[in-house]
This record gives C-alpha cells, sequence and structure tokens, in this order.
C-alpha cells in the first residue's frame, strides 16, 4: 500500500515537470480558532475521540494549507493542516497533524475518475495513527448536482499513551495492534437554486454493508451575500452480537445450559443535529458560532446518554498568487444609475455567458462579446443592490463555470467554488 501511495505521488510530481508551462494553479492557506464548550469530545469534527469525562471548556487552532492544480482533464489537489486543543481543566492538550491528496481525470463531461489518499497523526489519550487509500467515480449530471462513490481501505494503528509514558511496554504493546477498515461511501451534492445547497452520505462497513451504517444530512442557505446558516443531521448505526446463557432450571441456583445459549443481536445507535451561521465580514476574514446535540442509545446496555457542544470562532484566509492563467478578471464601470458595462479578461476558447441573481441564475445567461484578444464585454442594465455572478464557458458540449482571478472580489458559492460580487450605487 506505501508503494501505491509512493507511485501516485510521483506520476503526479512527473506531470508538473513536464506540462508546468499550461497548468493553473491555486492555493489558500487558513488559520481557524475555536472555543467552546463540550460535554462529549466525539462532537469534535477534527478530534472525535469518545471522551465523557467532565464537561470542559476548550481552544482549537487548526492551520491548514491546501493546493489545487488542473491540467486539461486533469486535476489534483494536496492538503496539509494540523491542530492544537488545549482544554481548560486539568487533561493533557490534544494534537495531530493530517495529509491529503486526490487525483481525478475527467473521462467524459459528466464522468470522472479519480484515486485519493491520506494520513494522519493524532495524539489524545489514546495515539491513534491512520492511513488510507480509496478510488473514486464522479458522476455529475448537471453543473449543480454531483454524485460521488468512493470505496477502499483504512488502516489503523492505536496505542494507549498512558502506558507508553509509565513505562509499561507489556501493557503498551498489548494496546498497539494494526487494523485494517474496507468502507465505503456515496454523496449527493445539489443546489436547488443558488441560495439552497443540499448534501447527504452514506457510509458503511464492505464486510458488513447493511449493519454498520451512516447517514448524514446537511442544508445551507445562504441569507445574503456575506451571511450563510447551515443545519445538520445524522445518524450511525452500529451493530453487534451477545451470547448469553439461558440458565440452569430445577431450582436455584441456575447453573449454566450450552444447550440453551442464545445469541442476540444489538445496536449502537448515535443521532445527531447541529445548526451554526457564518458571517464573512471581509475577503479574508470569517466568524461563525455552531450549537450540537447528540443522543447515544444502546439496545445492549439499555443506556441513553445525552451530550451537546457549542463553539464559536474566527477563520483567516489568505490566497497566494500561483498565476491566473485561465481565469476571469472581471472589471466594472458603471455609466449611469442603471446601465454596468462587464469587461473581462480570459485566454481560452469557447462562448463566454454572464448569469447571476439579476436574471434569476437562468442558463445561459447574457453573452460576452469578443472585443479583441483576450478581451470580452457585455452591457447590463442592473438596479441599484448587490449581486452574485459567475461566469459560464460552452465549448461544443462541454459546460463549466469559469474560476475568477485574484484580483476579482469573490464570495463562496457553498459549493466548493466562488461567485463574483458587484456593488451597484
Amino acid at each position: 500500500m506505501k508503494h501505491a501511495l509512493l507511485l501516485f505521488f510521483l506520476i503526479a510530481f512527473s506531470m508538473i515537470h513536464t506540462h508546468g508551462y499550461s497548468q493553473e494553479w491555486q492555493s489558500v492557506v487558513m488559520l481557524e480558532t475555536r472555543t467552546g464548550f463540550t460535554s462529549n469530545t466525539y462532537l469534535n469534527p477534527v478530534l472525535p475521540e469518545w471522551d465523557r469525562d467532565g464537561n470542559s471548556g476548550y481552544m482549537m487552532f487548526t492551520p491548514i494549507g491546501q493546493m489545487l492544480m488542473s491540467y486539461d482533464q486533469f486535476s489534483a489537489d494536496f492538503t496539509l493542516g494540523g491542530v492544537y486543543k488545549p482544554f481548560f481543566d486539568d487533561r493533557d492538550s490534544w494534537s495531530g497533524l493530517f495529509g491529503m491528496a486526490s487525483g481525478r481525470y475527467r473521462a467524459t463531461n459528466k464522468l470522472s475518475l479519480g484515486m485519493e489518499t491520506g494520513g494522519s497523526r493524532f495524539n489524545t489519550y489514546l495515539d491513534r495513527k491512520l492511513f488510507w487509500i480509496q478510488p473514486a467515480v464522479i458522476w455529475s449530471p448537471s453543473i449543480f448536482t454531483q454524485l460521488r462513490f468512493r470505496a477502499g481501505s483504512s488502516f489503523m494503528t492505536l496505542s494507549s499513551a498512558e502506558f507508553e509514558e509509565n513505562g509499561d511496554d507489556e501493557n503498551s504493546a498489548q494496546q498497539q495492534g494494526t487494523s485494517r477498515f474496507d468502507s465505503y461511501t456515496i454523496d449527493l451534492e445539489t443546489w436547488l437554486d443558488f441560495r439552497w445547497q443540499f448534501r447527504t452520505s452514506l457510509y458503511g462497513n464492505l464486510d458488513a454493508p447493511f449493519s454498520d451504517l451512516g447517514i448524514r444530512g446537511s442544508a445551507d442557505y445562504r441569507v445574503n451575500p456575506t451571511l450563510q446558516w447551515n443545519f445538520v443531521a445524522g445518524i450511525e448505526r452500529f451493530r453487534y452480537q451477545v451470547t448469553i446463557d439461558g440458565g440452569g432450571g430445577g431450582g436455584p441456583p441456575p447453573r449454566p445450559r450450552p444447550d440453551r445459549e442464545e445469541i442476540l443481536d444489538e445496536a449502537d445507535l448515535i443521532l445527531r443535529a447541529g445548526t451554526g451561521l457564518t458571517w464573512r465580514v471581509h475577503q479574508n476574514i470569517s466568524l461563525n458560532v455552531q450549537a450540537d446535540l447528540m443522543r447515544y442509545t444502546s439496545s445492549g446496555t439499555e443506556e441513553s446518554l445525552g451530550d451537546y457542544q457549542i463553539s464559536g470562532g474566527v477563520r483567516f484566509s489568505l490566497f497566494p498568487d500561483l498565476g491566473n492563467r485561465g481565469k476571469a478578471k472581471v472589471e466594472w464601470r458603471q455609466n449611469d444609475s442603471q446601465t454596468v458595462i462587464l469587461n473581462l479578461s480570459y485566454s481560452g476558447e469557447g462562448r463566454l455567458y454572464i448569469l447571476g441573481n439579476f436574471n434569476n441564475w437562468e442558463q445561459p445567461g447574457e453573452q460576452l462579446t469578443r472585443q479583441s484578444g483576450n478581451r470580452y464585454a457585455v452591457r447590463l442594465d442592473l438596479a441599484t443592490g448587490v449581486y452574485e455572478y459567475k461566469i459560464l464557458l460552452i465549448e461544443g458540449d462541454e459546460q463549466r463555470w469559469i474560476d475568477f482571478s485574484n484580483e476579482t472580489y469573490t464570495v463562496p458559492d457553498g459549493f466548493g467554488g466562488e461567485n463574483g460580487l458587484i456593488f451597484i450605487e
């Protein structure tokens, strides 16, 4: 498996060296700081370890760097990050590192094939090492909908930090061991319009596809260009078997009767729900608050436990300039109170269209006229207000959004991309 990962990176970097002159690069560096209060650290999205030892406040610092590269029908992205989480009680701080890489090849206009891999090491009350690799198939029936199927293997090694710190090599060796998990995930993302986005995921164990299951759904609503509300809910089920003795008979005390042993199917259920708000106060700064609830029930032990988490934080984002080749540089000019002219620089083929909330996002939108060289223009009649827009490229049977240059003012579209933003006075 390590050789497969090495081969993946060698192929990716060999393509970078061979075709570097025609690639498109994007990058982002983020630092998220968060503080909150939780009754169970399993609610942490980065370090989900089950720990109900006490209600505790915490802080969390998460630096993340991401780089994306595309060349013709091939694209790849690389992510590296870390996390540091000190608690406000007497527990030791948690920390960890993680990295991910993925490559994708667009076989047709609607079908893409890919490979994803990554690894992490987290130090909590356990020392957990994880490596995973999985192929992926992505079907995009439209630019507003995507269905993704992934299946592969994860390899996890756990050891007790407590035994290692005390020098108890025997118990530490007993605690260590590498486990393999074969899992699958089916993701669906779609936009009903440019305010509502829905995501849903179904995931489970390939060895028992219908025993251990998880279902997660989320809805994002764009209140305005800078404010976004989200809601998420999910359920996880873990099934297992328990062997019990049927008892003796003939009066007390009961004696075991092997012929009366019973095997019972039991299950643990985890129900989760949460909601939050994200406010983009600046192109590089976002504020957010989040509240989560969880209910754990077990048919085997008849336990029923409730937990919660509430937190708030700030995210700082930087976008290093790695070149704007193949991106759209947009300039707006307002002639009077209603007429505006868009001038666009784009080095590529095909027809360009602009659409946004000024035309209810109806495709294909207003076509841009080529002026000279790589310059395009269109005249629009817009009333006073704030508008979001996208640039659509149509080349033959292919349709795709054009990325904006770093000089263009944008806001996240909630779908992994960006919308342009214009203010009409």
